[in-house]
């Protein structure tokens, strides 16, 4: 769903798919008529954004054959779908971390769902954002390992430069900090990565995680980047699931009030998260899921609205 700001900034809130992950085209199609059109008809909108979790076999299809991204970009128009986010943290499992920085597959993936996400992105949007992981494992990662990932790092900022300069689409790669990995807090996400390029190269916030207070606290995460002046490329991991984790309403405010302030850079993307339940919803059917991801929406929805956001057509 896309949400507009008093000052024109243009919010995008979708859900992520890999709660119904697909390792050929024709299942993640079919995936988004079973699951995501359903959603999208509960919350009464005519369009509707889906964060994609493609695998490295589904992406490299798609590169090889022009005629099947084309396929795959009026399959999300007819439904009333839209992608302005891939999630690409994951390898050939989406519940897998998957190469790390310092392999070469790690960087042809993430570059692949650049080049897809520049032509899937919807003609009025300009910023597309893609999730990977913390660079790699803390343990067992000596200096030289480091190195080969700053290269592969210079490279994809190159490289997504250069799909700017031929596509007008600014493709924001954003890594997300995560406990016992080389980057656990934004703070080492800003030195390690975002120096390398600022415009290109970013943060994702795990929403969850910043609730939860399991590395850094929320408002500390934000003035280092506020301060750094690096993009929040996306925020994940939003969800509501009372009772069961933390309510993640006070992380979304406060970045939202952030972002949308000009306090911190951004392109304001926000994507909700079942993921936690998708196996025991699955087992109940697939109107379950479905129900499950139009509440957490739902919920996400009102409390932008709150913060004085309006639906956009």
């Amino acid at each position: 769903m896309r949400l507009r700001h008093d000052d024109g900034t243009l919010v995008h809130l979708a859900y992520n798919a890999g709660v119904h992950p697909a390792e050929d085209l024709e299942n993640l199609i079919a995936h988004l008529t079973r699951y995501a059109v359903p959603v999208r008809k509960r919350l009464g909108v005519e369009r509707m954004g889906i964060g994609l979790w493609l695998s490295p076999g589904v992406a490299d299809h798609l590169m090889a054959d022009r005629i099947e991204l084309v396929r795959l970009r009026r399959s999300l128009e007819e439904r009333g779908l839209e992608v302005v986010s891939l999630n690409g943290a994951g390898g050939r499992n989406q519940d897998m971390p998957g190469p790390d920085w310092a392999k070469p597959e790690r960087y042809r993936y993430t570059m692949a769902l650049a080049r897809i996400l520049a032509f899937l992105l919807p003609e009025d949007v300009r910023f597309g954002s893609i999730s990977t992981i913390p660079i790699g494992w803390r343990r067992d990662w000596p200096a030289d390992l480091q190195a080969i990932a700053t290269r592969r790092l210079e490279r994809l900022a190159r490289e997504l430069r250069g799909i700017y300069s031929v596509t007008g689409k600014t493709i924001r790669v954003g890594f997300e900090p995560w406990p016992g990995c080389v980057l656990e807090t934004t703070e080492q996400a800003l030195e390690r990565v975002c120096g390398i390029d600022s415009e290109h190269l970013g943060v994702c916030l795990d929403a969850c995680h910043l609730a939860c207070g399991e590395t850094e606290e929320p408002g500390a995460a934000l003035r280092g980047l506020a301060a750094a002046g690096a993009p929040v490329v996306k925020l994940g991991h939003v969800h509501n699931h009372s009772g069961e984790t933390s309510d993640t309403g006070a992380v979304l405010h406060d970045t939202l009030t952030a972002m949308l302030s000009g306090t911190v850079n951004g392109t304001a993307h926000i994507e909700v998260e079942t993921h936690n339940l998708s196996v025991p919803l699955k087992a109940k059917g697939p109107g379950a899921l479905v129900s499950a991801l139009a509440e957490e929406l739902d919920w996400a929805r009102s409390n932008l609205t709150s913060l004085g956001l309006q639906l956009a057509a």
